[in-house]
Protein backbone atom coordinates (compact mmCIF):
# COMPACT_ATOMS: atom_id res chain seq x y z
CA UNK A 1 0.00 0.00 0.00
CA UNK A 2 1.64 3.31 -0.77
CA UNK A 3 0.54 5.16 1.46
CA UNK A 4 1.50 9.60 1.48
CA UNK A 5 4.58 10.17 4.36
CA UNK A 6 3.34 13.13 5.09
CA UNK A 7 -0.68 13.70 4.67
CA UNK A 8 -2.23 17.03 5.75
CA UNK A 9 -4.42 15.30 7.82
CA UNK A 10 -4.97 11.45 9.95
CA UNK A 11 -8.11 9.95 10.90
CA UNK A 12 -8.32 7.75 13.69
CA UNK A 13 -12.05 6.31 12.91
CA UNK A 14 -13.65 4.79 9.78
CA UNK A 15 -16.90 4.87 10.78
CA UNK A 16 -19.63 7.51 9.53
CA UNK A 17 -18.02 10.65 11.59
CA UNK A 18 -14.59 9.77 10.33
CA UNK A 19 -15.50 9.06 6.56
CA UNK A 20 -17.34 12.29 6.25
CA UNK A 21 -14.90 14.15 7.63
CA UNK A 22 -12.24 12.27 5.01
CA UNK A 23 -14.45 13.02 2.23
CA UNK A 24 -14.71 16.57 3.35
CA UNK A 25 -10.77 16.89 3.77
CA UNK A 26 -10.04 15.07 -0.07
CA UNK A 27 -13.04 16.66 -1.62
CA UNK A 28 -10.66 19.97 -0.99
CA UNK A 29 -7.41 17.86 -3.01
CA UNK A 30 -5.80 17.10 0.78
CA UNK A 31 -4.44 13.81 1.29
CA UNK A 32 -5.62 12.23 4.29
CA UNK A 33 -5.22 8.89 5.57
CA UNK A 34 -8.31 7.10 7.91
CA UNK A 35 -7.47 4.09 10.08
CA UNK A 36 -10.13 2.00 11.15
CA UNK A 37 -9.22 -0.85 13.65
CA UNK A 38 -12.10 -3.33 12.17
CA UNK A 39 -11.41 -5.77 8.86
CA UNK A 40 -13.92 -3.50 7.12
CA UNK A 41 -14.45 0.45 7.58
CA UNK A 42 -18.15 1.61 8.11
CA UNK A 43 -18.86 1.40 11.98
CA UNK A 44 -22.32 1.46 12.55
CA UNK A 45 -23.27 1.81 8.67
CA UNK A 46 -21.65 -1.50 7.95
CA UNK A 47 -24.03 -4.07 6.17
CA UNK A 48 -23.51 -7.61 5.42
CA UNK A 49 -25.17 -9.66 2.56
CA UNK A 50 -26.15 -13.21 3.64
CA UNK A 51 -28.02 -15.47 1.84
CA UNK A 52 -28.98 -12.45 -0.58
CA UNK A 53 -30.28 -10.80 2.42
CA UNK A 54 -28.61 -7.29 3.11
CA UNK A 55 -28.45 -6.76 6.94
CA UNK A 56 -27.50 -3.12 8.62
CA UNK A 57 -26.15 -3.11 12.46
CA UNK A 58 -29.82 -2.64 13.80
CA UNK A 59 -32.93 -1.11 11.85
CA UNK A 60 -31.19 2.24 10.25
CA UNK A 61 -33.62 5.02 8.83
CA UNK A 62 -32.15 8.32 7.25
CA UNK A 63 -34.66 11.50 8.43
CA UNK A 64 -35.32 13.07 5.22
CA UNK A 65 -34.33 16.38 4.66
CA UNK A 66 -32.52 16.31 7.84
CA UNK A 67 -28.72 17.94 8.92
CA UNK A 68 -27.52 14.48 7.97
CA UNK A 69 -29.14 14.14 4.03
CA UNK A 70 -27.51 17.80 3.77
CA UNK A 71 -24.48 16.71 4.96
CA UNK A 72 -24.00 14.37 2.49
CA UNK A 73 -24.96 15.97 -0.48
CA UNK A 74 -22.79 18.60 0.12
CA UNK A 75 -20.18 15.66 -0.04
CA UNK A 76 -21.89 14.22 -3.15
CA UNK A 77 -23.35 11.45 -2.01
CA UNK A 78 -26.44 10.49 -3.73
CA UNK A 79 -29.37 8.49 -1.13
CA UNK A 80 -31.06 5.97 -3.01
CA UNK A 81 -34.34 3.84 -1.23
CA UNK A 82 -37.55 4.06 -0.26
CA UNK A 83 -40.33 6.35 2.01
CA UNK A 84 -41.71 3.75 4.51
CA UNK A 85 -45.75 4.20 5.13
CA UNK A 86 -46.25 4.93 8.65
CA UNK A 87 -49.29 2.55 7.97
CA UNK A 88 -49.45 -0.66 10.85
CA UNK A 89 -50.23 -1.37 14.21
CA UNK A 90 -49.88 -0.26 17.56
CA UNK A 91 -50.05 -2.60 20.37
CA UNK A 92 -51.11 -1.04 23.97
CA UNK A 93 -52.93 -3.03 27.46
CA UNK A 94 -51.37 -6.18 25.15
CA UNK A 95 -54.44 -5.66 21.98
CA UNK A 96 -53.24 -4.27 18.57
CA UNK A 97 -54.62 -1.37 18.03
CA UNK A 98 -54.61 1.04 14.31
CA UNK A 99 -51.48 3.23 14.78
CA UNK A 100 -52.12 6.73 14.47
CA UNK A 101 -50.29 7.96 11.64
CA UNK A 102 -52.29 10.76 11.08
CA UNK A 103 -55.58 13.28 11.59
CA UNK A 104 -57.62 10.18 10.35
CA UNK A 105 -56.19 7.65 12.15
CA UNK A 106 -55.52 8.81 15.14
CA UNK A 107 -59.55 9.70 15.43
CA UNK A 108 -60.42 6.17 13.91
CA UNK A 109 -57.34 4.21 16.38
CA UNK A 110 -59.32 2.26 19.08
CA UNK A 111 -55.57 2.72 21.05
CA UNK A 112 -57.22 6.33 22.47
CA UNK A 113 -60.35 7.39 24.02
CA UNK A 114 -62.06 10.46 22.87
CA UNK A 115 -60.12 12.57 25.31
CA UNK A 116 -56.76 10.77 24.97
CA UNK A 117 -57.29 12.11 21.18
CA UNK A 118 -57.62 15.19 21.90
CA UNK A 119 -54.90 15.63 23.98
CA UNK A 120 -52.61 13.69 21.78
CA UNK A 121 -54.05 16.15 18.66
CA UNK A 122 -53.56 19.15 20.66
CA UNK A 123 -49.67 18.22 21.43
CA UNK A 124 -49.31 16.86 17.69
CA UNK A 125 -51.12 20.09 16.34
CA UNK A 126 -48.85 22.36 17.30
CA UNK A 127 -45.47 20.47 17.67
CA UNK A 128 -43.86 21.98 14.54
CA UNK A 129 -43.93 25.69 15.42
CA UNK A 130 -41.91 24.51 18.88
CA UNK A 131 -38.25 26.03 19.06
CA UNK A 132 -36.85 22.78 20.11
CA UNK A 133 -34.26 24.18 21.99
CA UNK A 134 -36.14 26.15 24.22
CA UNK A 135 -36.69 22.63 25.39
CA UNK A 136 -32.90 21.82 25.79
CA UNK A 137 -32.50 21.50 30.22
CA UNK A 138 -36.25 19.53 30.34
CA UNK A 139 -36.30 15.81 30.29
CA UNK A 140 -38.75 14.04 28.36
CA UNK A 141 -40.74 13.39 30.99
CA UNK A 142 -40.75 16.73 32.13
CA UNK A 143 -42.07 17.65 28.57
CA UNK A 144 -44.76 14.44 28.00
CA UNK A 145 -45.80 15.10 31.87
CA UNK A 146 -46.39 19.25 30.97
CA UNK A 147 -47.78 18.57 27.50
CA UNK A 148 -50.56 16.05 28.32
CA UNK A 149 -52.65 14.65 31.92
CA UNK A 150 -53.67 10.92 30.70
CA UNK A 151 -52.13 8.05 30.96
CA UNK A 152 -52.59 6.36 27.45
CA UNK A 153 -51.61 9.72 25.73
CA UNK A 154 -48.28 9.99 27.56
CA UNK A 155 -47.38 6.08 26.47
CA UNK A 156 -47.94 7.04 22.66
CA UNK A 157 -46.00 10.24 22.79
CA UNK A 158 -43.50 8.15 25.06
CA UNK A 159 -43.57 5.43 22.50
CA UNK A 160 -43.12 7.73 19.38
CA UNK A 161 -39.90 9.35 21.28
CA UNK A 162 -38.43 5.97 21.73
CA UNK A 163 -39.21 5.03 17.50
CA UNK A 164 -37.55 8.40 16.90
CA UNK A 165 -34.62 8.81 19.17
CA UNK A 166 -33.95 4.83 19.67
CA UNK A 167 -33.46 6.23 23.01
CA UNK A 168 -35.41 4.45 26.50
CA UNK A 169 -33.77 7.00 28.62
CA UNK A 170 -36.89 9.45 29.18
CA UNK A 171 -35.81 10.71 32.86
CA UNK A 172 -32.38 11.88 31.37
CA UNK A 173 -32.66 12.27 27.84
CA UNK A 174 -32.86 16.11 26.60
CA UNK A 175 -36.75 17.13 25.35
CA UNK A 176 -35.01 18.97 22.77
CA UNK A 177 -33.47 16.14 21.20
CA UNK A 178 -36.87 14.48 21.29
CA UNK A 179 -39.06 17.40 19.61
CA UNK A 180 -36.20 17.99 16.83
CA UNK A 181 -36.50 13.78 16.00
CA UNK A 182 -40.09 13.94 16.17
CA UNK A 183 -40.76 17.23 14.03
CA UNK A 184 -38.37 16.04 11.11
CA UNK A 185 -39.93 12.72 11.45
CA UNK A 186 -44.00 13.94 11.08
CA UNK A 187 -42.89 16.20 8.30
CA UNK A 188 -40.30 14.76 6.24
CA UNK A 189 -40.73 10.98 7.29
CA UNK A 190 -36.87 8.62 6.99
CA UNK A 191 -35.83 6.83 4.25
CA UNK A 192 -34.80 2.75 4.16
CA UNK A 193 -31.88 2.78 2.34
CA UNK A 194 -31.51 0.10 -0.99
CA UNK A 195 -28.81 -2.22 -0.32
CA UNK A 196 -28.08 -0.63 2.93
CA UNK A 197 -26.29 1.76 4.23
CA UNK A 198 -23.60 0.34 2.88
CA UNK A 199 -24.20 1.96 -0.02
CA UNK A 200 -23.32 5.09 1.63
CA UNK A 201 -20.12 3.86 2.72
CA UNK A 202 -19.30 3.21 -0.81
CA UNK A 203 -19.62 6.41 -2.15
CA UNK A 204 -17.75 8.44 0.75
CA UNK A 205 -14.93 5.97 0.23
CA UNK A 206 -14.60 6.41 -3.65
CA UNK A 207 -12.32 10.14 -3.15
CA UNK A 208 -9.20 10.83 -4.46
CA UNK A 209 -6.47 11.72 -1.98
CA UNK A 210 -8.56 9.47 0.77
CA UNK A 211 -6.02 6.50 2.14
CA UNK A 212 -7.54 3.97 4.09
CA UNK A 213 -5.61 1.50 6.50
CA UNK A 214 -7.96 -1.54 7.96
CA UNK A 215 -7.59 -4.05 10.78
CA UNK A 216 -4.82 -1.50 12.51
CA UNK A 217 -5.87 0.31 15.85
CA UNK A 218 -4.32 3.05 17.01
CA UNK A 219 -2.99 3.24 20.42
CA UNK A 220 -1.69 6.72 21.02
CA UNK A 221 -2.15 10.38 19.26
CA UNK A 222 -0.82 10.17 16.06
CA UNK A 223 2.28 12.65 15.22
CA UNK A 224 0.92 14.37 12.41
CA UNK A 225 0.03 18.02 11.12
CA UNK A 226 -3.59 17.76 11.69
CA UNK A 227 -5.39 15.09 13.48
CA UNK A 228 -9.03 13.88 13.40
CA UNK A 229 -10.28 11.43 16.11
CA UNK A 230 -13.77 10.13 14.91
CA UNK A 231 -13.57 6.85 17.26
CA UNK A 232 -15.43 4.59 19.70
CA UNK A 233 -17.52 7.22 21.54
CA UNK A 234 -16.27 9.42 23.75
CA UNK A 235 -14.46 6.58 26.20
CA UNK A 236 -12.09 5.99 23.64
CA UNK A 237 -11.81 9.46 22.41
CA UNK A 238 -10.99 10.28 25.49
CA UNK A 239 -8.21 7.52 25.71
CA UNK A 240 -6.37 8.87 23.21
CA UNK A 241 -6.68 12.31 23.85
CA UNK A 242 -5.66 11.62 27.54
CA UNK A 243 -8.42 13.68 28.76
CA UNK A 244 -12.43 13.29 29.89
CA UNK A 245 -15.53 14.38 28.61
CA UNK A 246 -18.34 15.59 30.27
CA UNK A 247 -20.88 13.68 28.49
CA UNK A 248 -24.77 11.46 28.85
CA UNK A 249 -24.71 7.39 29.05
CA UNK A 250 -25.07 5.24 25.63
CA UNK A 251 -28.18 4.81 24.72
CA UNK A 252 -28.79 0.51 23.94
CA UNK A 253 -30.76 -1.44 22.11
CA UNK A 254 -31.24 -5.35 21.24
CA UNK A 255 -32.48 -6.00 17.74
CA UNK A 256 -32.97 -9.14 15.86
CA UNK A 257 -33.47 -9.61 12.12
CA UNK A 258 -35.61 -12.29 10.79
CA UNK A 259 -35.26 -12.97 7.06
CA UNK A 260 -38.67 -14.45 5.65
CA UNK A 261 -40.40 -15.73 2.51
CA UNK A 262 -43.96 -15.09 3.61
CA UNK A 263 -45.02 -11.26 3.49
CA UNK A 264 -45.85 -9.90 7.41
CA UNK A 265 -49.94 -8.80 7.59
CA UNK A 266 -48.32 -5.62 9.49
CA UNK A 267 -45.45 -3.81 7.80
CA UNK A 268 -44.95 -1.64 10.99
CA UNK A 269 -45.95 -2.43 14.99
CA UNK A 270 -44.64 -0.07 18.02
CA UNK A 271 -45.31 -0.99 21.10
CA UNK A 272 -47.17 1.42 22.87
CA UNK A 273 -46.87 0.69 26.16
CA UNK A 274 -43.58 -1.84 26.01
CA UNK A 275 -40.25 -0.88 24.50
CA UNK A 276 -40.34 -2.63 20.65
CA UNK A 277 -40.36 -2.18 17.52
CA UNK A 278 -40.87 -3.99 14.31
CA UNK A 279 -40.38 -2.87 11.17
CA UNK A 280 -40.36 -4.99 7.46
CA UNK A 281 -37.49 -2.71 5.51
CA UNK A 282 -37.52 -4.44 2.70
CA UNK A 283 -41.30 -3.20 1.82
CA UNK A 284 -39.60 -0.10 0.28
CA UNK A 285 -35.99 -0.72 0.35
CA UNK A 286 -33.82 -3.14 -1.98
CA UNK A 287 -32.96 -5.59 1.07
CA UNK A 288 -33.76 -8.87 0.31
CA UNK A 289 -34.36 -11.41 -2.39
CA UNK A 290 -36.91 -11.53 -4.65
CA UNK A 291 -40.19 -12.68 -2.86
CA UNK A 292 -38.58 -12.31 0.69
CA UNK A 293 -38.70 -10.08 3.17
CA UNK A 294 -36.12 -8.58 5.76
CA UNK A 295 -38.56 -7.48 8.93
CA UNK A 296 -36.35 -5.73 12.08
CA UNK A 297 -37.26 -5.79 15.56
CA UNK A 298 -36.10 -3.81 18.52
CA UNK A 299 -35.79 -3.54 21.95
CA UNK A 300 -35.72 -0.29 23.67
CA UNK A 301 -33.70 -1.09 26.34
CA UNK A 302 -33.65 1.44 29.91
CA UNK A 303 -30.78 1.01 32.80
CA UNK A 304 -30.89 -1.80 34.12
CA UNK A 305 -32.74 -3.81 31.24
CA UNK A 306 -31.61 -7.04 29.90
CA UNK A 307 -32.53 -8.40 26.24
CA UNK A 308 -35.26 -10.50 26.28
CA UNK A 309 -35.03 -11.87 22.80
CA UNK A 310 -38.24 -14.34 23.20
CA UNK A 311 -40.29 -11.14 24.01
CA UNK A 312 -39.17 -9.46 20.95
CA UNK A 313 -39.69 -12.82 18.49
CA UNK A 314 -42.92 -12.65 20.67
CA UNK A 315 -43.66 -9.15 19.24
CA UNK A 316 -42.92 -9.45 16.03
CA UNK A 317 -45.61 -12.40 15.99
CA UNK A 318 -47.84 -8.74 16.53
CA UNK A 319 -46.64 -8.29 12.55
CA UNK A 320 -47.88 -11.99 11.45
CA UNK A 321 -44.20 -13.24 11.32
CA UNK A 322 -43.58 -16.82 12.89
CA UNK A 323 -39.87 -16.37 13.74
CA UNK A 324 -39.84 -19.94 13.48
CA UNK A 325 -40.61 -20.04 10.12
CA UNK A 326 -37.58 -17.72 9.21
CA UNK A 327 -35.18 -18.43 6.73
CA UNK A 328 -32.32 -16.36 8.28
CA UNK A 329 -32.18 -15.00 12.24
CA UNK A 330 -29.45 -12.48 13.02
CA UNK A 331 -29.15 -11.28 16.54
CA UNK A 332 -27.64 -8.24 18.03
CA UNK A 333 -27.94 -8.84 21.52
CA UNK A 334 -26.64 -5.56 22.98
CA UNK A 335 -26.48 -2.73 20.05
CA UNK A 336 -24.81 0.72 21.41
CA UNK A 337 -27.38 2.54 19.16
CA UNK A 338 -26.03 6.47 20.62
CA UNK A 339 -22.58 6.33 22.20
CA UNK A 340 -23.60 9.34 24.35
CA UNK A 341 -27.22 10.93 24.59
CA UNK A 342 -27.98 15.06 24.90
CA UNK A 343 -29.19 15.03 28.36
CA UNK A 344 -31.30 17.63 29.92
CA UNK A 345 -28.62 17.99 32.87
CA UNK A 346 -26.14 19.06 30.16
CA UNK A 347 -28.20 21.78 28.61
CA UNK A 348 -29.30 19.52 25.69
CA UNK A 349 -27.30 20.14 21.88
CA UNK A 350 -25.20 22.72 23.40
CA UNK A 351 -23.92 20.65 26.19
CA UNK A 352 -22.31 18.27 23.91
CA UNK A 353 -18.16 18.64 22.86
CA UNK A 354 -17.90 20.70 19.97
CA UNK A 355 -15.19 19.47 17.43
CA UNK A 356 -12.58 21.58 18.41
CA UNK A 357 -12.75 20.65 21.89
CA UNK A 358 -9.85 17.73 21.86
CA UNK A 359 -7.48 19.70 23.72
CA UNK A 360 -4.72 20.79 20.71
CA UNK A 361 -4.63 23.07 18.56
CA UNK A 362 -4.34 20.33 15.63
CA UNK A 363 -6.61 17.90 16.55
CA UNK A 364 -10.52 17.63 16.41
CA UNK A 365 -12.90 15.25 17.13
CA UNK A 366 -16.26 13.88 15.53
CA UNK A 367 -19.18 11.31 16.49
CA UNK A 368 -22.35 10.53 17.22
CA UNK A 369 -21.95 12.76 20.86
CA UNK A 370 -20.00 15.83 19.63
CA UNK A 371 -21.34 19.02 18.28
CA UNK A 372 -24.84 20.56 18.28
CA UNK A 373 -26.61 19.69 15.26
CA UNK A 374 -28.32 16.57 15.14
CA UNK A 375 -29.10 12.80 16.46
CA UNK A 376 -27.79 9.56 15.52
CA UNK A 377 -25.99 9.25 12.47
CA UNK A 378 -27.17 13.06 11.72
CA UNK A 379 -25.45 13.81 14.49
CA UNK A 380 -22.19 12.07 13.23
CA UNK A 381 -22.66 12.99 9.81
CA UNK A 382 -22.41 16.63 10.72
CA UNK A 383 -19.78 16.38 13.05
CA UNK A 384 -17.41 14.72 11.02
CA UNK A 385 -18.37 16.98 7.95
CA UNK A 386 -17.34 19.95 10.49
CA UNK A 387 -14.22 18.79 12.07
CA UNK A 388 -13.21 17.73 8.65
CA UNK A 389 -14.09 21.74 7.81
CA UNK A 390 -12.40 22.72 11.41
CA UNK A 391 -8.92 20.88 9.95
CA UNK A 392 -9.01 22.46 6.81
CA UNK A 393 -8.84 25.62 8.14
CA UNK A 394 -6.26 24.72 10.52
CA UNK A 395 -3.92 23.89 7.60
CA UNK A 396 -5.33 26.77 5.57
CA UNK A 397 -5.94 29.75 8.12
CA UNK A 398 -9.04 30.47 7.14
CA UNK A 399 -12.92 28.92 7.53
CA UNK A 400 -14.08 26.81 4.84
CA UNK A 401 -17.26 24.98 6.37
CA UNK A 402 -20.57 25.06 8.00
CA UNK A 403 -22.18 21.92 9.65
CA UNK A 404 -25.13 22.91 8.75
Amino acid sequence: MNLPSDPDVVVVGGGLAGLAAAARVANAGKQVIVYEKRSDVGGQARSTVNDGFTLNQGPHALYRRGPGERTLAKLGVRIRGGRPAVKGRIVMGGEAHLAPAGTITLLGTSALSPRDKIEVASVLAILARFTASAHASQTVDEWINRSVKRERPSQMLHALVRLSTYVNQPDQLSAEVAIGQLQMALASGVYYLHDGWQSLVDQLLNRPNMHIVSGEGIEELPDARTVIVATGGPGAAARLLDRTFDVGPAAVASCIDFGVTTAPEHNFVLGGDTPFYCSNHSAVAKLAPESSHLVSAMQYLADGDEPDPDAISDFVRRAGVTPEDAVLTRRLHRMTAVTSMATASRGGLAGRPAVTDSGHDNVFIAGDWVGDVGHLADASLASGAAAGGAALEHLAGRKTWSAT
